[in-house]
């Protein structure tokens, strides 16, 4: 086991048992535990947990290349005497935790694949205050939250009536757009009453909406000149700036919120060579999906427009479509999550998500995404989560699914994105 900082959380790692952990009296309704005294009862797992996020995050997970740690998460499940565990044909890890009725099921699910290239140094280093990795952030703590949960619920003194279905999903992110989630709800003979989506930061994060969105890829490339292309740019570069130009141009409404992001540009290989071919990646979004269709067809016709006037060879390539939706504040499940969250001290930060929840609310799915503790991911600097938030961050999820789990309603989700 790997030297762990000591614990720093200031709850009371001794608080009683529940009332039905006393009794063992497995017929009745466990007590919903107190979202503070939870926080003291998970303290023993603490250095399991951190040792965890530790060991999963040095395995490389790539997105599209994520099996060894699917294996890592179900071998830890099926540790936990949680027998139907297993990939399915997507690659998704999969594990259900029966409940003592299993009338309806819900599910924890957090991604398993990084942005961080198969042969980069995956090391964490540990901190008393940090862990310091690749990924750590984006999301090994979060599947390091679902291997425990099991762990978590026993510790509390916790069996819930529902079944609970534990998943790490694959693909994604980028590209891959949430596919293997996707697939497995497809595919599910029934879908989950409710979901919750793990990301390992940041803690306070309350996302129960989606607003849309549409990504894609700007190519262009020039060919070598002939007798054929008397005129146009011989930059690609220089193409792409017109387009940049003209898409930053598009005239966008105050209301509903809409906007354009240029986030990323590739091209060139010398400082005395005009590059050939480059590529821009951009993102649009707006709380009308109206706005965001009208947004494709502008872009569509500023590609097509600027690649004939520059004679290059220019393409649209759009990957990524998210349609408006969610719940709305006053939804149940929403509140229960908001009020666990303050009586942990946790400030909720309400607003919408990129990540799984898009899938589940997409099928009708009541859903929220939640942090399990605060850090960086995706800068200069070095990937981190703090480690004294993170036993909140615990508590936090099994306080929510208790909440779920004693009745809180789980109506439809709506299409409307919720004002904010």
């Amino acid at each position: 086991m790997l030297g762990m900082p000591p614990a720093t959380d200031s709850a009371d790692a001794s608080s009683p048992p529940s009332a039905s952990a006393e009794t063992g009296d497995d017929d009745r309704k466990d007590a919903p535990a107190g979202a503070a005294s939870v926080v003291g009862r998970l303290a023993p797992l603490r250095e399991e947990l951190l040792s965890a996020a530790t060991m999963v995050s040095q395995i490389p997970g790539l997105s599209g290349h994520e099996e060894e740690r699917g294996r890592w998460l179900l071998d830890r499940l099926i540790a936990q005497d949680l027998s139907e565990a297993a990939p399915d044909e997507f690659g998704n890890a999969v594990a259900v935790l029966p409940g003592r009725t299993g009338d309806r099921t819900l599910m924890v699910v957090a991604h398993l694949d990084t942005i961080v290239p198969l042969d980069d140094d995956h090391n964490v280093t540990v901190l008393p205050d940090r862990l310091i990795g690749p990924g750590i952030s984006d999301n090994s703590l979060a599947v390091a939250a679902v291997s425990m949960l099991p762990r978590c619920l026993e510790a509390v003194g916790v069996r819930l009536d529902s079944n609970l279905m534990l998943v790490g999903s694959v693909k994604s992110l980028g590209r891959n757009n949430h596919e293997g989630l996707g697939s497995l709800l497809d595919n599910l003979p029934l879908e989950p009453e409710a979901a919750l989506c793990l990301e390992a930061i940041d803690q306070g994060r309350l996302n129960y909406f989606c607003i849309g969105t549409l990504r894609g890829d700007i190519r262009c490339e020039v060919e070598p000149a002939a007798a054929t292309r008397s005129y146009g740019s011989e930059s690609a570069v220089v193409v792409l700036h017109q387009i940049i130009q003209r898409m930053l141009g598009i005239e966008l409404p105050q209301q509903p919120f809409t906007r354009i992001a240029i986030n990323r540009l590739r091209a060139g290989k010398a400082y005395d060579t005009d590059p050939k071919d480059a590529e821009l990646s951009f993102e649009a979004s707006s709380h009308d999906d109206v706005m965001i269709d009208r947004l494709r067809r502008e872009i569509e016709d500023i590609v097509a427009e600027i690649g004939a006037r520059n004679a290059v060879a220019t393409e649209l390539d759009v990957f990524f479509r998210r349609r408006a939706g969610g719940l709305p504040f006053s939804h149940p499940l929403v509140r229960a999550a908001h009020d666990v969250m303050l009586s942990l001290g946790i400030q909720p930060e309400r607003g919408h998500s990129p990540s799984e929840l898009s899938e589940l609310l997409a099928r009708g799915v009541p859903a929220l995404t939640v942090g399990i503790s605060t850090g960086q991911k995706n800068q200069t600097t070095p990937d981190y989560v703090a480690v004294e938030p993170i036993l909140r961050g615990m508590a936090q999820v099994v306080a929510i699914l208790q909440a779920i789990d004693g009745g809180v309603s789980t109506n439809d989700v709506t299409h409307e994105v919720p004002t904010v």
